[in-house]
């Protein structure tokens, strides 16, 4: 559609420079449909961005990296890719959702999950993503789709698509600071019980209920967290945590990434669960 449209441009005479904001196109199921968005320019690091635009019909939900017991969480492949080389996929703030049959992690509103890649090879490349997600509204439904997006050999950025990049990233919870932080977070007998404990900023929204959410290892699960203790300034929540098999842990830590939500303000930390004193 972009080419075409260059191309109608200039057969009417209309100068314009190239703008390479590149999208895949949608791919579209039942409740929702998802694209693959680029901006091709390099950021600051050298590295280039974008993201999965998950677009869902209002009653729609999709899952968080890690919704609990239940849930299909996002799944996305680039080994096709060429020229590029995916570094990581991050993911907004979920939040915590009843459906009746379950309480896992995700999002009730269309959702953008920013992505980073570093270039390999000089000249034209191209970025093909096999992408897997769950869309649910009474029913679950797997959604999967071939998302292809082919990048110039000069890139060209471009205002729009900078701006929505830089937009997706915006929207990921912000690092540990003074005074929102991760503190303690402490394993109980066999590792079957996890004490999380935070930092809260000084203002605190009126009538908003902090909320945890904890992913770690492949295999472990997180139960949803049970809070223990609100300070007003701190705040503690117990969670049960399934390790892959049953027993003691091997290790002596257990490597956390945790997002505590409060209001219009998410932090995320990553953590290493410690035993707690006297286990």
């Amino acid at each position: 559609m972009l080419h075409a449209l260059l191309g109608l441009a200039v057969g009417l005479g209309v100068g314009i420079a190239p703008v390479w904001s590149l999208d895949s196109g949608w791919a579209e199921t039942e409740g929702g449909r998802m694209r693959l968005v680029i901006d091709p320019a390099p950021r600051d690091d050298g590295s280039i961005g974008g993201f999965l635009d998950v677009d869902l019909q209002p009653g729609w939900k999709t899952y968080w990296r890690d919704p609990g017991g239940a849930g299909i969480p996002p799944m996305i492949d680039f080994s096709q890719s060429r020229g590029v080389a995916f570094e990581a996929m991050h993911y907004p703030p979920p939040q915590r959702i009843d459906d009746g049959y379950a309480i896992w992690a995700g999002y009730t509103a269309p959702v953008r999950f920013p992505l980073t890649f570093s270039r390999t090879a000089s000249g034209g490349a191209q970025i093909h993503a096999s992408a897997f997600i769950g869309i649910c509204e009474k029913i679950c439904v797997p959604f999967q789709a071939e998302l292809v997006v082919d990048m110039p050999g000069e890139t060209v950025g471009h205002d729009a698509a900078a701006q929505a990049v830089d937009a997706a990233f915006a929207r990921l919870p912000e690092a540990a600071g003074p005074d929102f932080s991760v503190e303690t977070a402490q394993l109980g007998t066999n590792a079957t019980q996890l004490t999380i404990s935070a930092k809260l900023p000084a203002f605190r929204p009126s009538g908003v209920i902090p909320e945890l959410f904890v992913t770690g290892p492949e295999g472990f699960a997180f139960a949803p967290p049970e809070l223990i203790r609100d300070e007003g300034s701190r705040i503690e929540w117990s969670v049960r945590v399934e390790p892959p098999s049953k027993g003691t842990l091997d290790t002596a830590t257990l490597p956390l990434d945790v997002v505590v939500t409060l209001g219009q303000r998410a932090l995320g930390q990553s953590i290493s669960a410690v035993p707690a004193p006297g286990n």
